[in-house]
């Protein structure tokens, strides 16, 4: 009889284990009909525990079959399931949690998009500004240079070579003048010249073109002027000179020669006073009057000079009806001429060249 029981017993388990297994089968692999053995085990269960003894209890039955229809395999399905499940979240607020989610997310887009537009509106605005900067520049030379043309900056091919300091310096060639008027031309010069009380002005006339430009020589510069220079001045005056203005009282004219010989200079200039007046009336602008110092012969106007000296310098001197000096010349040192209008002038003359005659020695 045990054996009977025993016996039947062993066939359940044998049973209970076959059905197990197919269980485990159908969730792996569910089919149709492993849905059906799902259904056929449970009644199986059913009745094996009313034929024996309860070897399982049906509570825990229910667990392992609810352990066992859980899938092998998490996905995102059976993850939000089970998180609903167990912290009771409704599908409303999963939706409301979305909703906020992909709002913020357009949120910060738009705000992204705002910075974007800003930022480009910067942009924009600083290159309208610098952009309107360069034309407020531009313009205004661009003007200019239509309405003047464009002038390239003169290049200096020759020094003037002056004989003393200078404070301002003037260049004319004479290709550029009628020459038949250059005393009128260099007293116009003269006359338009703006220079500051105390300066100094050196008006130079030149010849040729670009490096064939060369100054003009003091012989070439007295018969420019139809000035009637004596044989004995001709013979001893050397190339450099130097013709310009002081500014004191006025534009004080003069001129400066080089010469030879101090006796010869002298007895020169003294046959020069025929014709000196006469020769720089236009170019230095000496003003005629009817004093008895002066007369006129065949149309030439011929003053009296008179013995004078300033600074230890002997001069010969013209004076006007009030006797003031207005024209003068002075041999102030043994190869220098200097015919001015004005005691002044030759004082400052006197005075620059001997200071670079310093700064040479």
């Amino acid at each position: 009889m045990d054996e009977e029981k025993k016996t039947e017993k062993n066939n359940i388990n044998l049973e209970t284990k076959e059905t197990v297994a197919n269980q485990l089968d159908s969730f792996i692999n569910p089919t149709e009909k492993s849905k059906n053995n799902v259904i056929d085990a449970a009644a199986y269960y059913s009745e094996a525990a009313s034929k024996t003894e309860p070897l399982i209890k049906v509570a825990d039955t229910a667990t392992t079959l609810e352990k066992q229809n859980r899938p092998i395999i998490r996905t995102y399905k059976s993850d939000v399931e089970e998180t609903i499940q167990t912290s009771h979240i409704s599908s409303i607020n999963i939706a409301m949690a979305e909703n906020r989610k992909m709002m913020g997310q357009a949120k910060q887009t738009e705000i992204e998009k705002k910075k974007s537009g800003i930022n480009r509106n910067i942009l924009i605005i600083s290159l309208v500004l610098v952009f309107g900067g360069a034309l407020t520049f531009f313009i205004p030379q661009l003007l200019l240079q239509i309405q003047y043309g464009q002038k390239a900056a003169p290049v200096e091919t020759v020094s003037s070579k002056p004989l003393m300091t200078v404070d301002l310096e003037e260049k004319m060639n004479i290709k550029d003048i009628n020459l038949n008027r250059v005393s009128t031309t260099l007293k116009e010069r003269v006359d338009q010249s703006s220079t500051k009380l105390g300066q100094i002005k050196n008006i130079y006339l030149t010849e040729g073109d670009g490096t064939a430009e060369k100054l003009i020589t003091a012989s070439n510069f007295l018969s420019l002027i139809k000035a009637n220079v004596p044989s004995g001045i001709q013979r001893t005056l050397k190339d450099q000179y130097m013709f310009g203005l002081y500014n004191y009282n006025g534009n004080q004219r003069f001129l400066i020669l080089k010469v030879g010989e101090y006796d010869t200079t002298f007895s020169g200039m003294l046959s020069w006073e025929i014709n000196l007046w006469q020769d720089f009336k236009e170019l230095f602008e000496l003003q005629s009057d009817n004093s008895a110092s002066s007369s006129s012969t065949y149309g030439i106007e011929v003053k009296k000079f008179q013995d004078t000296s300033f600074d230890n310098k002997d001069c010969r001197i013209v004076k006007d009806s009030s006797g003031n000096i207005i024209f003068l010349y002075s041999i102030i040192d043994q190869n220098t001429v200097v015919i001015t209008t004005s005691t002044d002038t030759l004082k400052e003359i006197i005075n620059r060249i001997s200071k670079a005659r310093v700064v040479t020695q």
